[in-house]
């Protein structure tokens, strides 16, 4: 299960040294050989074969490979046919005793007929030597049937990547196959006329407090067009590693570091062998929130939105089995410090100490984010939202009214498993009522201060829809009335 050392065991031709030049070219002398006379030897044979059919009454139309190269035994002029254009870029970047196997599987992970589906650390447990997990997804399946593929995790046991199915995965090291990737991709865009893969163009990233409509999201960025659209829901892999890697203090290295491999990996995930799709989408988990400055560094022109609910709500959904660690993190502790918590209490309200954290993280990043962030309330008519705004004006993806109507369609399946407590339509009684005084004393203190700030930011998507109905939701304008959410 090691990792293939792609620059290591394969030796690029461009990094050949010496010795190793003088022990290919001995090769060659070996077999006594030489590669203009094989073309002449096969050239020789093709015609002396033709001559024999035609004698024979027979018409030789067939293209002989011979060595990797096609020539055509009508014209006997041994014309050189275009090759693959991965084993074309392969065969001038590759040594040319490259492991077969290896070859292989890079051909696979070039042409983007496998996918990136999970990063960890290497030997010696640094960035350096992160080392990827490759299998082919069924996108395919979660096209047909979002409802039933909801998440990254249904996508990946669908497909045979999950546990047990190690035979189907490719392991290699991460950067290295990145830059292979990325010198194939302008390869193939200088080449070739109709260039697949292609890189997917990232529409827009959610975020949310946790079961607050983010399946729903998934859902209706799948269903506005299955064709065009590919989506990475509910806590993928590859991303959700990029974005913890440093710490939530940064620690562990520098947030120019953690972007950089958040490019990397979005840009694997991003490369399609269906030249039909075109528009790329994520949904983030909760705890990514912290370390929003990641994503924003890695991408400062993409849209995104946070996704937030009413304090008891928020504390309702999440039940005795939470989607979301509830271990203490450096932003759980300066949380608990602030407010003067013991240690029972802490153990007590650990749910809501999260779900705020992540609260006021956002907050921290939409005063930052220029206007590119934007606040969402979980409502009965979230669909809606996304129909008459967030697509069309915040992720500029046009809605057409196929699109429209297979979102209305999907949003009256409702996952109370992943997204928490339905909301309810307007006028009916609100379910908060239901909860004992002790969990609305807990929301109170621990929710209510953080959701106010969201209801009122001027990067609220009710605000935006206010102020300016018409338009987009673009704001660009200072936001000074948040910063306790720098605290």
């Amino acid at each position: 299960n090691a990792p293939h050392i792609i620059g290591n065991g394969a030796q690029r031709r461009r990094t050949e040294t010496e010795r190793e030049k003088k022990i290919r070219m001995s090769m060659k002398e070996s077999i006594g050989i030489t590669r203009h006379q094989q073309l002449i030897r096969q050239r020789f044979l093709i015609a002396l074969v033709s001559s024999i059919c035609f004698f024979l009454g027979s018409h030789v139309s067939n293209r002989i490979l011979l060595h990797g190269e096609t020539y055509n035994a009508d014209t006997q002029v041994g014309e050189r046919a275009r090759l693959d254009p991965v084993d074309a870029f392969l065969r001038d970047t590759l040594a040319p005793d490259y492991d077969p196997i290896l070859w292989g599987e890079l051909r696979k992970i070039l042409s983007a007929s496998t996918n990136l589906i999970e990063i960890s650390l290497g030997p010696h447990a640094s960035m350096k030597d992160l080392v990827a997990d490759f299998c082919p997804l069924n996108f395919t399946a979660q096209k047909e049937n979002p409802l039933e593929f909801s998440t990254f995790e249904d996508v990946v046991e669908n497909s045979h990547c999950g546990k047990g199915s190690e035979n189907n995965i490719i392991r290699v090291d991460l950067k290295e196959v990145v830059q292979l990737a990325r010198e194939f991709d302008i390869y193939v865009a200088n080449n070739v006329d109709s260039p697949v893969p292609t890189v997917l163009s990232l529409k827009g990233v959610v975020f949310h407090e946790s079961r607050c409509g983010s399946t729903l999201a998934a859902n209706s960025m799948m269903a506005l067009d299955p064709t065009k659209n590919r989506v990475y829901a509910s806590e993928s892999g590859p991303p959700e590693f990029a974005m913890k890697i440093c710490g939530e203090g940064y620690s562990g290295c520098s947030v120019e570091s953690a972007a950089n491999l958040m490019k990397d990996v979005v840009y694997m995930m991003g490369r399609s062998n269906d030249p039909r799709e075109d528009n790329l989408f994520f949904i983030l988990s909760p705890e990514a929130t912290r370390t929003m400055e990641t994503f924003r560094a890695a991408f400062p022109t993409t849209p995104w939105i946070f996704l937030y609910r009413t304090p008891v709500e928020a504390l309702l959904s999440q039940g005795r089995n939470p989607a979301f660690s509830l271990n203490s993190s450096p932003m759980v502790k300066a949380f608990v410090e602030r407010n003067k918590m013991d240690d029972e209490t802490v153990k007590k309200q650990m749910h809501a100490i999260q779900l705020a954290t992540f609260c006021w993280s956002a907050l921290r990043n939409f005063k930052d984010a220029d206007g590119l962030g934007l606040a969402v309330k979980y409502s009965y008519d979230l669909a809606s939202d996304f129909i008459d705004t967030i697509f069309p004006k915040h992720f500029h993806t046009p809605v057409e009214q196929d699109g429209e109507d297979r979102i209305r369609q999907i949003s009256k399946k409702y996952n109370k498993k992943r997204d928490g407590l339905s909301p309810g339509p307007p006028g009916e009684k609100h379910k908060e009522v239901d909860a004992p005084k002790s969990m609305r004393d807990t929301a109170k203190r621990f929710l209510e201060p953080s959701f106010k700030k969201l209801q009122y930011s001027k990067y609220n998507l009710e605000h935006c829809r206010f102020f300016n109905p018409g338009g987009g939701v673009y704001l660009r304008v200072q936001d000074d009335e948040e910063q306790s959410a720098d605290d």
